[in-house]
């Protein structure tokens, strides 16, 4: 959908847990090496939290950051919206929470559960407000412990994931011509159960069954996954291209979800971009959800990837199935 949603980024942060685990600290326990997890992942390391660390304090660490990167102080902040799917607590939000250890006034905040999509659906409802006026600067996080959600024991999710954080700050612009000119939202939740936890909600709460047959840990049919990404990312690109009128070729750079390196080589050689254009960072992270696309921007933003006046794309993909892309004009 073409829109108007003159917004500017004016402040990033991340949070990246100091522990390493790289894939020969899986191949002294699980049956797997090193060459089978970059074949069919390409991932090498990811970053796990430690004792002490959660998605509150990865949130509180990136928002920090954001924070003096954009000059601001916690008072300033008008809105906290917090893309996550491992809150720090069932109840209160992580949002309320972060509101409190960043010294925030009584504004409004939220968690949004779009899984790995959570970052790009939260971006494009903070920018509407800034631009409606409900908030003057808004904070937007993803933020995830991801290692909370799997079995260990599992090759096939346990090398999947890290944790992260990664936080914007956002404003009015001045220029009618920056901010986001074009954003696609969606979800097929006829297919919810590709990517789940069976249990921990209120269809099957905690029990000593739950726990005992490993119901709090992520399910997912891989194969599934695999072959509605690539074909999701290819469409979603393509279609809010089309929605301005935008060859492929004028982006100056494309910030896919990290998912799978697979995933986003195959839908990028499908959607016809130059490779040097897309940002990839799972060999060192893994996927981490919610956190995964802000940590990409933030870290294209530090090498100089992008600038003023640029056309960049974020997109992703998720469970639910989610989907969702924000064009922005830097």
């Amino acid at each position: 959908m073409k829109l108007s949603l003159p917004v500017e980024i004016v402040g990033m942060g991340a949070a990246m847990p100091e522990n390493v685990v790289t894939n020969a600290d899986f191949e002294a326990r699980l049956d797997t090496t090193d060459a089978w997890i970059v074949q069919r992942t390409g991932i090498r390391e990811r970053r796990w939290t430690a004792a002490g660390e959660s998605t509150l304090s990865l949130a509180v660490q990136a928002s920090r950051e954001a924070l003096a990167d954009a000059g601001l102080a916690a008072e300033d902040i008008d809105l906290i919206i917090v893309a996550t799917i491992t809150p720090e607590h069932t109840l209160p939000s992580t949002a309320c929470e972060l509101q409190a250890a960043l010294g925030c006034r009584w504004i409004p905040v939220y968690d949004l559960v779009a899984a790995c999509s959570g970052f790009v659906y939260a971006f494009t409802q903070g920018a509407q407000n800034v631009c409606n006026g409900l908030a003057g600067n808004a904070l937007i996080v993803g933020a995830e412990a991801m290692t909370r959600l799997f079995d260990p024991d599992d090759r096939g999710t346990a090398i999947l994931f890290g944790d992260a954080a990664a936080a914007v700050v956002i404003r009015r612009s001045e220029d009618p011509d920056r901010g986001i000119v074009a954003a696609r939202l969606g979800a097929d939740g006829s297919r919810a159960r590709t990517i789940y936890i069976p249990a921990g909600g209120a269809a099957l709460p905690a029990s000593n069954n739950t726990v005992n047959e490993k119901l709090h840990f992520v399910r997912m049919e891989g194969r599934d996954v695999y072959k509605f990404a690539v074909n999701q990312m290819c469409a979603i690109v393509q279609e809010t291209l089309d929605d301005v009128g935008m060859s492929v070729d004028r982006l100056k750079l494309l910030v896919p979800h990290q998912s799978n390196l697979r995933i986003i080589e195959s839908a990028v050689k499908r959607i016809g971009i130059d490779p040097a254009k897309v940002v990839m960072n799972i060999d060192r992270y893994g996927n981490t959800s919610a956190a995964s696309v802000p940590v990409a921007l933030y870290e294209a933003r530090r090498d100089g990837r992008y600038g003023p006046g640029d056309d960049v794309m974020m997109v992703a993909f998720g469970a639910g199935l989610t989907w969702g892309s924000a064009l922005m004009r830097m």
